[in-house]
């Protein structure tokens, strides 16, 4: 792994200093991905409800354009653009001058087209790089294999989005320095707001992408060590993260404790020869999740949680097994578990609903070097007594013309 590791790195610098040599600055690099997806899933009417029944879907899922205008050979700019499910949506405002304060919604923006990330990267001489904007934060799978080719399942964690925020982006600082095998990073990025906070996400619905600007009165530090490369195959991490998202509400008064949330990670994504195995373990707390809870329930019906009740610790994870039939062709089973009711606190009660378990298995074809198509069945039980066990068959068909060069 470490000849391979020094000659991916040697490559790089090869290709870089021949750029250097072949481009005139700037210049522009761009790269694309996108996949519709057919569903066939139970579903229930209402949280209350126990008896499933089937629905079918189709989904423009996303399409995705990524960007770099390399300003010289030691900086760049760098922009994704999403379009999500067909590409409309809305976003919310809050007016404080209404007589008590009123959330308002308009058909515009928020989420369905969305910049999702735009910063300003810095290449040092001794392997320090840093990024200036919204960049994506080294916490998940979901955050790190965010291109369809690098990953062999629909998604990088179906379990992911019951715990925290998905393809998780922030605003903010963040460097990295790299010694031999080894890479450490961190940052200051702004945090979440615990006005979302709710039973089926957990501190997940906090992402702050419900509105225009983004509340930065609360900000969190990140943290991360990685040997090799998760992203690239070879890989294992630690990753966390530590943030207030009190201050972040728009009902301020609301809530008048702190509401600290610490996210501890680590992560293996590693694959010899025609055999991979890919992982995560993620452990969360949310401080004073009942009074959390207690605010959130005392929020206008435009925001407030259909179900506020919150648990204290949250934990998942993830482990996939996969074996490469050809090169271009894969299979893979995997398991997920998540529970975000961990431990309680206060009058906040277990709610054995959101303890669940996915196990899945699968297949991912690719052609045309850039041409894929993902068949993946799903069984799913919760541990909610009565609530029978679902089913989740997708298949995913696009393209992805990969990464740019990092």
């Amino acid at each position: 792994m470490k000849l391979k590791f020094l000659f991916a790195t040697l490559l790089t610098s090869l290709t870089i200093a021949s750029l250097a040599q072949a481009q005139e600055y700037p210049f522009f690099e761009y790269t694309a991905y996108g996949y519709l997806t057919a569903r066939q899933y139970d579903k229930f009417k209402t949280q209350q409800n126990l008896s499933p029944y089937t629905k079918r879907e189709v989904d423009l899922t996303e399409f995705a354009l990524e960007g770099k205008l390399y300003l010289n050979n030691s900086s760049a700019f760098e922009f994704e653009v999403e379009f999500e499910h067909g590409g409309t949506g809305t976003a919310m405002e809050f007016d404080n001058f209404e007589e008590f304060g009123e959330f308002e919604t308009e058909v515009e923006k928020g989420g369905e087209v969305v910049l999702h990330e735009i910063y300003y990267e810095k290449y040092f001489e001794n392997k320090v790089e840093m990024k200036v904007g919204k960049a994506p934060i080294f916490i998940s799978l979901s955050s790190i294999l965010t291109n369809p080719k690098k990953r062999l399942a629909v998604d990088a964690s179906d379990a992911e989005a019951r715990m925290i925020p998905v393809g998780w982006a922030e605003t903010g600082i963040l460097a990295e320095k790299r010694f031999g095998m080894v890479k450490i990073g961190g940052g200051l990025v702004n945090g979440l707001n615990s006005e979302f906070y709710n039973s089926s996400t957990w501190v997940g619905g906090g992402y702050q992408r419900h509105f225009e600007s983004t509340n930065a009165d609360d900000v969190a530090g990140l943290l991360n060590i990685e040997y090799g490369s998760v992203k690239d195959a070879y890989g294992f991490a630690i990753a966390g993260y530590y943030g207030d998202s009190q201050s972040n509400r728009y009902k301020v008064d609301k809530l008048t404790v702190p509401a600290h949330v610490t996210i501890i990670s680590a992560l293996v994504n590693y694959r010899l020869g025609r055999v991979g195995i890919l992982g995560q373990s993620i452990w969360g707390s949310l401080q004073n999740s009942d009074a959390v809870s207690a605010a959130n329930n005392n929020l206008a019906n435009a925001v407030k949680p259909e179900q506020p009740n919150l648990g204290a610790r949250a934990a998942l994870q993830t482990i996939q097994l996969s074996y490469m039939l050809t090169d271009d062709l894969g299979v893979y089973i995997q398991r997920e578990h998540v529970n975000t009711f961990e431990e309680i606190a206060g009058n906040n009660y277990v709610d054995t609903r959101y303890e669940t378990e996915i196990n899945s298995i699968g297949l991912a074809q690719w052609w045309d070097q850039y041409m894929f198509v993902k068949v993946q069945y799903s069984k799913e039980k919760t541990q909610l007594v009565g609530l029978p066990e679902t089913s989740n068959l997708r298949i995913a068909f696009g393209f992805d013309l990969d990464q740019l060069t990092d």
